[in-house]
């Protein structure tokens, strides 16, 4: 796929939390059920692969998509892939210390397969808004949970 067929979206939010802790959160995509409302299962395949079933769109049946982690360095940057039968998704997250916790980066890059050039746009759009809700629905399940709190865990 060409680099003119692929969105990308970047967008950062700060968390009353060490690297660390947030790491243990974001890193375990078991957790994504807390903090991402499109995720509605998460089959552990191998330490490094997940079978994740999401529900990418209103009024259309939920998919299988295949995530993988690519690159790891705890507790500062995870490289993941996520691909279903519509696109493939390679997500970055960079977790930097601050004085007062963390900034979380989220870096997505989009590679459509199926979805014409018209709609890309208009479906970029989207995907900022989704991660921008992820963004904060994070920030809230640590501020209120804490990284242990709840179903979350810190262990992988």
């Amino acid at each position: 796929m060409s680099s003119s067929s692929r969105t990308r979206v970047e967008e950062a939010i700060r968390i009353p939390l060490p690297p660390d802790e947030v790491w243990g959160v974001v890193a375990d995509p078991t957790n994504d059920l807390a903090w991402c409302r499109k995720v509605k299962s998460v089959h552990v395949m191998d330490e490094r692969q997940w079978q994740v079933i999401h529900k990418p769109m209103p009024l259309r049946p939920p998919r299988e998509l295949e995530l993988k982690q690519l690159e790891a360095e705890p507790p500062h940057r995870l490289a993941l892939r996520q691909e279903d039968a519509a696109a493939v998704f390679d997500v970055e997250y960079r977790l930097e210390p601050t004085e007062t916790g963390t900034r979380f980066t989220q870096v997505s890059e989009v590679a459509w397969k199926t979805l014409p050039r018209a709609l890309h746009g208009t479906f970029g759009r989207a995907v900022r808004r989704e991660v921008r809700g992820q963004l904060w629905r994070l920030k809230t399940l640590l501020e209120r949970d804490g990284p242990h709190g709840g179903r979350l865990s810190a262990e992988s």
